[in-house]
């Protein structure tokens, strides 16, 4: 089925460069070059969160990741960040990586930092992203306008970043290469009832989504935040579109305690009018 999405950059969005049958929680490293949107936001040089290209000039993230721990509405400074594309091993200096700066950052006049509803923020780069093989746009998906919030339930998706690869550190550690990792999406019915059943009081808002498995064990995690939760488009196993931004969860693939999601097609409009301003 071939599924109904946004294309905000000037070129054809969402080809991956390369594909895996397939650290992130339960993951596997990513081809390098696989998901050519997805970018690495630093600050004094250390990665912390991931973001999505979404056409030459913009990112998109998570609203948290941009908070500064001053208060709910105190956001880090654009010159504090840095935004890596073609990145794929953080500890390759030898890679075709590279840097750009961060013009502006806005983040959603509804976000709190204590809050996870409404946690998406979009980065203005200093200058346009010179698209190639390795750094191209993501797809979005389409406005619920056009269709049920429901569309994407019981679909296997891809998560990706550089994030921990176990919710214990000591019994894991920051991935240094790109993972990837496949997990249901979870109807937001059956996901308040998993948190219900573990005793979690978690409000899910129907602008977000969960995805995971019943069992735990895949699970996006700490610094992977702001990154893409991605479905194949129909069109072809080698296109993808961007339908969440890793947002919040309680620990890291645990059973019943999906990770939670804002959902993209919720906000299109504020993304078309932000990067239009």
């Amino acid at each position: 089925m071939t599924r109904s999405k946004e294309t905000i950059a000037d070129i054809a969005c969402g080809k991956q460069k390369s594909r895996r049958i397939g650290k992130i929680v339960g993951g596997q490293d990513a081809t390098k070059g696989e998901f050519p949107w997805l970018v690495s936001i630093t600050r004094r040089g250390g990665h912390f969160c991931g973001g999505t290209v979404i056409n030459n000039r913009f990112i998109m993230t998570a609203g948290h990741c941009l908070c500064t721990g001053s208060g709910p509405t105190d956001f880090l400074k654009p010159s504090s960040i840095k935004i890596t594309l073609s990145q794929h091993d953080l500890t390759n200096k030898e890679s075709d990586a590279y840097q750009m700066g961060v013009e502006s950052i806005r983040v959603h006049s509804e976000y709190s930092c204590n809050k996870p509803k409404n946690d998406i923020a979009i980065l203005e780069l200093q200058k346009p992203i010179v698209w190639s093989d390795s750094v191209l746009p993501a797809c979005l998906s389409s406005s619920s306008k056009l269709r049920k919030l429901s569309s994407f339930d019981n679909n296997l998706a891809t998560v990706a970043g550089w994030g921990w690869t176990h919710e214990d550190h000591s019994a894991g550690s920051r991935a240094k290469t790109l993972q990837k990792a496949k997990v249901n999406i979870i109807p937001n019915e059956k996901c308040r009832n998993w948190f219900s059943s573990q005793g979690k009081k978690t409000k899910i808002q129907d602008k977000q989504m969960c995805a995971g498995h019943e069992q735990g064990g895949v699970d996006a995690c700490w610094a992977d935040s702001g990154g893409p939760l991605m479905v194949a488009t129909g069109e072809s196993e080698m296109y993808m579109m961007v339908v969440g931004v890793v947002s919040t969860g309680i620990g890291c693939g645990r059973p019943f305690l999906p990770g939670i999601y804002t959902r993209v097609s919720e906000y299109i409009s504020w993304i078309e009018e932000v990067i239009k301003a």
